[in-house]
């Protein structure tokens, strides 16, 4: 089941771009006093703050403030409370409503976008909203300058190659390679990534003092696993081999969607963040 708190969290996100509305956008019958109930029955819920409860709210305040600019806003907490609800059709909707309203979304938006609409049945449009997210992702990595990208044609899809340009100790990502099928499925990386935790289990099982240790693992959608490890000093280009070799494997039969139960969420990518990393300010 979903996790309450992730919830929250995320809604929060999205509730950032009401604190300054713009009243010039709104209709004569709903002012500031019913986008700032909106935003309380959403950061504050006075009920647990379940799917169904986040979806009913957003719907509620889109029904009685349609011209309000918020409402791109309200859209998309309402296409999130569908999707954990397991309503497809309903999350297709509102993200078709957000983004009529000149709402921006993200390339994790656009991934659920795409996952909402191969749910609802529509596989063309799905792989035509997924590749929108990877072109989205690529365009802010290209626009702040941050990383270098190598795009190869393989059997089954594409591989986008991307080292990131920051390689000192607060990179949390040194480089991924990420495979987008041509066809209907959902992409997958190679991630190679410092590793903290592992490092310091590695300590105590050992005894000996914590060493720095970077990770080779494959993500999908659904899983993860560990490609390759080391201790040692190795430049990006000595995993190129094992992560290019395991991103063709996954093309030649990509993860489609897994199916739910109604009611059920749908099956979104469980870390997205890492398959589109985006280096934070600063580093």
């Amino acid at each position: 089941m979903v996790n309450r708190m992730t919830l929250l969290r995320m809604t929060r996100l999205v509730l950032a771009a009401l604190i300054a509305p713009m009243t010039a956008m709104a209709d004569q019958g709903c002012g500031l006093g019913e986008v700032a109930r909106f935003q309380t029955a959403v950061a504050q819920p006075a009920e647990e703050a379940t799917p169904a409860y986040m979806q009913r709210t957003a719907e509620t305040f889109i029904s009685h403030c349609p011209e309000r600019f918020e409402t791109r806003e309200a859209h998309l907490i309402a296409a999130r409370g569908a999707m954990d609800a397991g309503r497809p059709s309903e999350a297709v909707g509102h993200f078709e409503g957000a983004v009529s309203r000149g709402a921006w979304l993200s390339p994790v938006q656009r991934l659920d976008q795409s996952v909402a609409l191969m749910a609802a049945g529509d596989p063309r449009e799905a792989i035509e909203v997924r590749n929108l997210a990877v072109g989205a992702w690529m365009e802010k990595l290209a626009a702040e300058g941050r990383a270098n990208f190598d795009i190869r044609k393989s059997r089954g899809g594409v591989i986008v190659a991307v080292r990131f340009l920051q390689q000192d100790g607060g990179a949390t990502v040194n480089a991924l390679w990420l495979a987008v099928p041509d066809g209907p499925g959902m992409p997958a990386a190679a991630v190679l990534r410092p590793d903290q935790m592992r490092a310091s289990l590695r300590a105590l099982r050992t005894g000996r003092e914590t060493a720095a240790l970077t990770i080779l693992e494959q993500r999908t959608c659904r899983s993860a696993k560990i490609l390759r490890e080391t201790a040692q000093p190795a430049a990006i280009e000595s995993f190129d081999r094992a992560a290019s070799e395991a991103m063709r494997d996954y093309l030649r039969k990509p993860e489609g969607l897994t199916r739910t139960a109604p009611g059920e969420p749908l099956a979104s990518c469980l870390t997205p963040e890492l398959m589109f990393h985006i280096p934070e300010q600063g580093h």
